[in-house]
């Protein structure tokens, strides 16, 4: 599952071969279009280095049709897969398949096409053709070792996004699925994908087949705990622990965090404490609790001591970075977020510095902390360019922001990431109807994709258009994530809209419960407001602040309630 990356000499040279053992005239064709496909292959490569993924894979897929040369079809497909150019990776798929039908390689660059452009059922067909073809047992994992069904689904998670390869896996009645370790991963896979229900019966599924009780249990219980389900999440915990005892250790307490139930987490945790094994675990839980709730003191304190621990140095030296952020110590902040370079917290941390140098006039530097190094896959590359461009849209350049993503659209030209952050941007700028069009293109196009969907449904939602097309979107985008909170915050928005505050309150207060988010908060808040419960109200907007401290909805909110609000104190991270 690995890209198959060679030298542009070694590829031209793959191409010219192909013309030996031809007839005369077929020779001087197939010469003419091997010295086509290199010039195609050359100046792909030169494409390549320049970032111009589109004229890369464009140039690297017509190549392939040219030469009946598999090798080359394959470099095509990777380039295409890894450039997010899900058409040209389509169209070299499908020749390699014509060269060697039979090749499981070829079948996979098709399924991940196909997932890229969000054709589930094709995906699936060619996935399940993967599995007949003998796929799994030629697997490899970048090391080149052996994979097995668990770890191949948690690589097509990655590769091409959870929600829709669960979506392609959902039904898929193959052997290698069925197996107790291959129904585990799926459950796990549902939980990812905000599918709760789901997740248990694959849980049960895994269990009945002999998967590991600790495991299974353990995915149950987060279940449970998300569906708000408290006696039976709690029951799975312990038969969690009871099954693994010095693994699950934690399984209660953290069952009773994704419950809400904070005071009786915090005395298990201080238990847990007393237990040497298990004490850095449980401090580090309970630096994250008192970060959660605003005590930053006690969350100082925790991480200090965590700093000794080779184990939770990193997460300790972020989260007293974060602290310093909130309290706008900005020197103290920077000097700690910058010590996390190339570590796990490398990324969220070099967000947080250019977001600090950014408000303080440093926004070269700021801008050039997100940039990509020469060295960066494209994938890296891409994520570089919308994360300055968010930078740009967060601090009030809404012109720059959107042409830095018009910059990246002429380099990866229709890459559904870079055209779904173009909605949001221009919704940002106050560009409404702009944004709207936006997603109704990328809807067309893609109309199984949940996020695509609820993003769409939101905004007409948002500015009282088509409620009842807003609500169709948003009911068909949690049929597959039903319990997604930011689309559940859509769902209670919505309500919200239509006057129907108190079926709105329970979706809204369920959505923060899952994602501790500002702008979830800010609406939880309204409604509350709206309902009477005024105190209530205020403890939203405040748990909302503390979440995210600079959040625009929440003091637009509290400021329409009239409600005094406090100086904002930077804006934290949590991980």
């Amino acid at each position: 599952m690995t890209p198959r990356y060679r030298s542009v000499a070694t590829v031209a040279l793959l191409a010219s071969a192909a013309t030996a053992c031809l007839p005369l005239a077929a020779q001087a064709r197939g010469a003419r279009d091997a010295e086509d496909s290199n010039a195609l292959i050359m100046t792909a490569e030169i494409a390549l280095q320049r970032d111009d993924c589109g004229r890369a894979s464009s140039n690297y897929a017509i190549a392939a049709q040219r030469t009946a040369d598999a090798k080359l079809a394959a470099r095509a497909a990777d380039v295409a897969l890894d450039c997010g150019q899900y058409q040209a990776a389509e169209r070299a798929a499908a020749r390699w398949r014509s060269l060697v039908p039979t090749e499981p390689a070829a079948l996979q660059a098709a399924m991940r096409a196909d997932l890229g452009l969000y054709r589930i059922d094709d995906a699936r067909g060619a996935f399940e053709s993967w599995l007949k073809s003998g796929g799994l047992s030629e697997a490899r994992s970048p090391d080149q070792g052996p994979v097995d069904m668990p770890a191949t689904v948690k690589l097509m998670a990655q590769e091409s996004g959870v929600p829709a390869t669960l979506a392609m896996l959902r039904g898929v009645q193959a052997g290698p699925l069925q197996t107790g370790a291959a129904q585990l991963a799926l459950a796990d896979l549902a939980l990812d994908g905000w599918n709760y229900r789901e997740a248990l019966q694959y849980a049960q599924n895994a269990l009945h087949a002999g998967a590991p009780v600790a495991g299974a249990q353990l995915v149950l219980a987060r279940a449970h705990a998300g569906l708000g389900e408290a006696d039976q999440a709690m029951a799975a915990a312990a038969a969690a622990h009871d099954a693994a005892p010095k693994e699950q250790g934690f399984a209660a307490a953290d069952v009773l965090m994704m419950l809400g139930r904070d005071r009786e987490a915090r005395t298990a945790l201080e238990t847990l404490q007393d237990n040497p094994a298990l004490h850095t675990q449980a401090q580090r839980r309970l630096g994250l609790m008192a970060f959660n709730r605003g005590d930053y003191d006690e969350a100082q304190r925790d991480f200090s001591e965590l700093l000794s621990d080779h184990d939770s140095a990193a997460i300790a030296v972020y989260y007293l970075a974060a602290i310093a952020d909130r309290r706008n110590d900005v020197a103290t902040a920077l000097r700690g977020y910058q010590l996390l370079a190339g570590s796990a917290l490398d990324a969220a941390a070099r967000d947080r510095v250019a977001t600090l140098l950014y408000k303080q006039g440093q926004h070269k530097q700021a801008l050039e902390v997100l940039k990509a190094t020469d060295q960066s896959s494209p994938p890296a590359r891409l994520n570089a360019e919308i994360a300055q461009a968010q930078l740009l849209s967060n601090n009030g350049e809404a012109d720059q922001s959107l042409a830095r993503i018009d910059d990246a659209l002429a380099r990866f030209p229709g890459h559904p990431d870079l055209l779904y952050q173009k909605s949001i941007l221009l919704e940002k700028a106050g560009r409404t109807e702009a944004a709207i069009a936006q997603l109704e293109s990328l809807y067309h196009d893609r109309p199984q994709d949940g996020t695509i969907a609820n993003a769409l449904g939101y905004l007409l939602a948002d500015h009282n258009r088509d409620l009842g097309r807003a609500e169709r979107l948003i009911g068909a985008a949690l049929k597959s994530e039903p319990d997604n909170p930011a689309i559940l915050d859509s769902m209670g928005w919505l309500d919200y809209r239509r006057g129907m505050l108190r079926e709105a309150q329970p979706l809204l207060e369920r959505a923060f419960r899952l994602a501790q988010d500002g702008d979830i908060g800010a609406h939880w808040g309204e409604v509350l407001w709206g309902l009477g419960d005024k105190a209530k109200a205020r403890e939203a907007w405040s748990r909302a602040l503390i979440a995210d401290p600079d959040n625009a909805l929440v003091r637009a909110a509290q400021k329409r309630a009239g409600v005094p609000q406090m100086p904002s104190s930077g804006t934290g991270t949590s991980i």
